[in-house]
């Protein structure tokens, strides 16, 4: 097979949970030798499941096996002393640091990109953190939650006259890995092209807010603030997920789905879709303020024509009008997808917990495809990568694990 991409990048990772562990998930499945650097208790995630039988195990953990494909495992307490020589003589063949600490953490270890640019002067530091390395709330403590609350995501949903809500999952933490992750590659870019070594510096919360749909311009611009407006896009409007025959579909007639005035002669794909053209004639077809306004009666005079046709019936038939219609897939559904299967996007990796059905990578590349290999258990390469790769003895890995280090 060809090289993969990233096949010449050294990574030491000692970021737990989700966006750290995610974005050099990432690098490890582009081919980059990562080498995850966990407490002797092993990475959190190893504790938070799902587990086979719900019979907690940390070498089951779906959401570990999940976004640690593709790494080796070395258990090292860095919070000490002793953990801390170790690290930096891993430092000293790596490309990259990637941490999830911080900045006082990182500075009472001795490991700031501060403490080890003078020493390492190539290595790129990768440092994801709630609020980032600076500023007033540098040494608040947060997560996924935190992240999508100081994005004006999380208060654009909801229902007007409710308090505001997440999207399920952990949005932000995902968010947040993926820029690390591009953070990384422009530090590598920047390193081969002009030399040196970086300093990337990702707020999960700033990650989260960059992926704000105009609601900062509204207000710059035009001093208005943007309201809850239910799960629908106040803008466009209907841009929603409503209910039909056997579950529910996305409903986005786009620009072209009614009636415009510069083709007065045509029928509208909607009244097609709908089966009724004189639906052309009516108010909430001509102007979209009136779908806006009259949203609940707007949406009453579709369910007659949902409630009888199945999610498959309804978007095919809307694709084919150019109307971007899309499933709302159960996670059995999802795995079931005919597309998603031609396009291998789910991989099977055999794990401690069995062969697992994992997502697999969110782009294809032609010529060096990436690929995701089994997650490791916990430390199963103290003894490459310490006595093969360090020099140690192995009786120096015996006194480290007897002291609490490994």
């Amino acid at each position: 097979m060809t090289d993969r991409a990233l096949s010449d990048v050294r990574v030491v990772d000692i970021s737990q949970g989700i966006a750290g562990p995610y974005a050099t998930k990432l690098l490890a499945d582009s081919g980059a030798l990562v080498t995850k650097v966990e407490p002797p208790g092993g990475d959190y995630s190893r504790r938070l499941g799902p587990f086979p039988g719900d019979m907690p195990d940390p070498e089951k953990s779906g959401l570990y096996l999940h976004l640690n494909t593709s790494k080796r495992s070395v258990t090292l307490d860095v919070s000490v002393t002793s953990g801390q020589v170790v690290l930096k003589k891993m430092l000293a063949n790596a490309d990259v640091f990637v941490c999830g600490e911080k900045a006082s953490t990182l500075q009472a270890w001795g490991l700031s990109y501060e403490d080890l640019k003078d020493d390492f002067p190539d290595l790129i530091v990768a440092q994801v953190s709630p609020f980032g390395a600076t500023g007033p709330y540098a040494d608040y403590d947060g997560n996924s939650l935190t992240a999508m609350a100081m994005s004006t995501i999380m208060y654009n949903t909801g229902n007007p006259d409710r308090e505001p809500l997440v999207t399920g999952g952990e949005p932000g933490a995902y968010i947040a890995g993926v820029q690390l992750w591009i953070g990384i590659l422009a530090a590598l870019e920047n390193r081969a092209a002009n030399g040196g070594g970086d300093h990337v510096d990702l707020s999960m919360a700033e990650a989260a807010a960059a992926a704000d749909e105009y609601n900062s311009a509204m207000y710059a611009f035009q001093g208005a603030i943007r309201r809850r407006f239910y799960s629908r896009h106040i803008f466009g409007y209907p841009n929603d997920i409503m209910a039909c025959a056997d579950g529910h579909v996305v409903v986005i007639p786009g620009a072209n789905g009614f009636p415009s005035p510069l083709t007065p002669d045509s029928v509208s794909p909607m009244a097609l879709l709908m089966e009724d053209i004189e639906l052309d004639q009516t108010p909430f077809f001509k102007s979209m303020g009136e779908r806006m306004i009259g949203w609940r009666e707007f949406e009453a005079s579709m369910q007659p024509y949902l409630s009888t046709h199945t999610a498959l019936e309804i978007v095919m038939t809307a694709q084919a009008l150019r109307l971007p219609f899309a499933f709302v897939p159960t996670p059995s559904d999802l795995l079931s997808d005919e597309h998603l299967a031609e396009r291998a996007f789910f991989e099977k990796v055999e794990t401690k917990a069995g062969p697992l059905t994992i997502p697999g990578q969110p782009f294809k590349m032609s010529e060096t495809p990436l690929h995701a290999s089994p997650a490791p258990d916990r430390g199963s390469a103290n003894v490459a990568v310490l006595v093969d790769e360090l020099g140690y003895e192995k009786g120096d890995l015996t006194i480290l694990s007897d002291r609490g280090v490994l």
